[in-house]
């Protein structure tokens, strides 16, 4: 299936570069991540906050989400990414660091949307099984960890979890523990 993105929409991209040259100094910084059920269906919910300054007080914040599993070529496997490009593109617009001229709704979630909208409905499929909870904590650590730390390796992760948590194995933490250990690596970025 061809998709001829309508030209009135920005792309997030062009609005990080206009968010960059307004705001060298500025960054953007996960806030939550979340899976919900609603209606019967999951979804991955990312919300990001964009900060004009390191020390910003008022940063803009925006959420996203997508459905999980993703219906489109554009999405399916890659729904947490669309979600959080999503997030950061209204962040920016929330911060009033982009241009809004031609819409709020960045050119990515215009074609996904559209995709989603020509893509068939399933028939009598199973409803898909919910993104496993610990898979996902994991990933949000391993996405922690390449932000402040560099390079993810399994072995040194598990070793630092072991440090800051005594007497509790990384691979048997619960989501809950994970997201904790995450927070704690994301403290580090300031210190």
């Amino acid at each position: 299936m061809s998709f001829q993105l309508d030209l009135d929409y920005i792309d997030v991209a062009a609005r990080i570069v206009e968010f960059r040259t307004k705001h060298p100094q500025g960054s953007f910084q996960q806030v939550s991540l979340d899976l919900k059920e609603v209606a019967g269906k999951w979804y991955v919910i990312y919300t990001a906050a964009a900060y004009r300054t390191p020390d910003d007080e008022r940063p803009g914040i925006g959420t996203a989400w997508e459905p999980v599993p993703g219906k489109t070529n554009f999405t399916r496997d890659s729904e947490l990414q669309n979600a959080e490009t999503a997030a950061w593109g209204r962040a920016i617009v929330a911060a009033l660091a982009g241009d809004t001229k031609r819409g709020v709704a960045s050119a990515q979630e215009v074609r996904n949307r559209k995709a989603d909208q020509d893509a068939p409905e399933p028939q009598d499929e199973p409803p898909p099984a919910p993104p496993d909870p610990i898979v996902v904590a994991r990933n949000v650590v391993a996405d922690a960890w390449r932000a402040n730390r560099g390079e993810f390796h399994p072995a040194t992760v598990e070793k630092d979890f072991a440090v800051w948590a005594p007497g509790e194995v990384f691979m048997d933490a619960t989501a809950e523990r994970l997201y904790e250990y995450a927070e704690h690596l994301k403290g580090e970025q300031g210190a």
